[in-house]
């Protein structure tokens, strides 16, 4: 594990994926924002500032990657949430009583999740481990709901798969909320590729930055108007650099 590399004034993770799943461990918040939610930064303060937060900021976004390496010359220890949830999944933790809690974006998706982890991973989540995020606020995510039963159960591991934006600013309030130190993953669709709620990303495919095409292949409809307004990041990129970008709003 070396020092984390910073690219729009947010320090990202530089080391291997084991190394990433042992310090994530420790307990703190673990954000993987991806192209299209980071092209947002300068338009979404609220979003920026729950990244700020984040104790892990993993490098997900393959373009953002590509464009550091091509200015500076050398390469960076991208991981991104998908490997990341695929490692630490891995831990034998998650297996004990009441270690984790699941947010999940609809009762379909909480089903087919906790089928798989039982089947695939031998991790059994019961029913009361489980919240269904009602629609929140653009800006103002908070959950007192889901904070009163994280509150009550008080798992080590919290994951929060509702999609980039809105999961990071609720992350980032229950980890100011919360008397303790749990580990918050915001890890988004990552756990859909393994239920095969999405797409299935091949690693081949994800340590080639290809993951965004596979998912536009998937779904064209839903994915390429996502990814076509990551282009946003180049230009990004071009004029702040290491810097965070100042806010429009």
């Amino acid at each position: 594990m070396t020092a984390p590399v910073r690219i729009l004034g947010l320090d990202f993770f530089q080391g291997t994926v084991s190394e990433a799943v042992q310090a994530a461990a420790n307990g703190g918040l673990v954000v993987a924002p991806s192209g299209p939610g980071l092209a947002t930064l300068p338009d979404d303060a609220t979003y920026l500032n729950a990244l700020v937060a984040a104790d892990i900021c993993l490098l997900d976004s393959g373009l953002l990657a590509t464009l550091w390496e091509a200015k500076h010359g050398r390469k960076l220890d991208r991981i991104s949430g998908y490997l990341f949830l695929v490692e630490l999944l891995k831990l034998p933790e998650l297996a004990a009583p009441n270690a984790s809690f699941w947010v999940a974006p609809n009762a379909k998706a909480a089903t087919r999740t906790r089928e798989w982890l039982a089947k695939e991973r031998g991790i059994i989540v019961p029913p009361e481990a489980w919240h269904i995020a009602p629609q929140y606020d653009a800006q103002k995510v908070h959950d007192t709901a889901l904070l009163n039963l994280v509150q009550k159960y008080r798992p080590r591991f919290i994951f929060i798969g509702v999609g980039g934006g809105p999961q990071e600013k609720l992350g980032a309030w229950l980890k100011s909320q919360l008397d303790y130190r749990p580990v918050i993953l915001c890890t988004g669709a990552a756990i859909a590729f393994l239920t095969g709620e999405q797409a299935p990303i091949p690693a081949w495919a994800d340590r080639a930055r290809l993951g965004w095409l596979l998912r536009c292949l998937h779904d064209p409809r839903r994915f390429i108007p996502r990814y076509w307004q990551a282009r946003k990041l180049v230009s990004l990129f071009r004029r702040w650099g290491e810097q965070r970008p100042a806010s429009k709003s």
